[in-house]
């Protein structure tokens, strides 16, 4: 079990080798005047150098090439409408919805409104019932109130 632990303490213990950063092989792939292979401690001194000599203007515009900045026009272009189609469809997609709540809150009411009036029926019929109970044990009295007069 120990020898576990200091395995996985080892392994711990690695690093990762460093990568060079996408910048650096941006520039080393896109620097102007790379005749041959260039290294990677070479390539900051010669950017140093170019940035040096090159006005900003004259160094971009080597490294960006007018076919570049189309296919990167065309490409947001492209999502720029992928992202008014989906805002078309989420807008359509909330207006929806709030139609269906709409309805729903309309119906929450009108069924509110018909059990209201339910409820005031029953107990108008309640009411009605109670009079007649009453009714009807004052007449059970009566009737036996007669009986018994008539026996007597």
């Amino acid at each position: 079990m120990t020898e576990d632990i200091r395995h996985h303490s080892t392994r711990v213990k690695r690093r990762r080798r460093h990568k060079s950063s996408v910048t650096n092989i941006n520039i080393f792939a896109l620097s102007p005047g790379a005749e041959g292979a260039i290294s990677e401690t070479e390539l900051p001194a010669q950017v140093a150098q170019a940035s040096g000599q090159v006005e900003d203007e004259e160094f971009f515009g080597a490294v960006v090439s007018s076919e570049l900045l189309e296919r990167r026009a065309k490409r947001l272009e492209k999502q720029e409408q992928e992202i008014r189609e989906r805002t078309f469809d989420l807008e359509r997609r909330e207006a929806e919805l709030e139609e269906r709540e709409a309805r729903f809150e309309a119906d929450m009411y009108l069924r509110e409104d018909e059990i209201e009036v339910r409820e005031r029926e029953l107990a108008e019929l309640e009411a009605r019932l109670g009079q007649k109970e009453t009714d009807l044990g004052s007449f059970v009295a009566r009737v036996q109130g007669g009986l018994l007069a008539d026996a007597g």
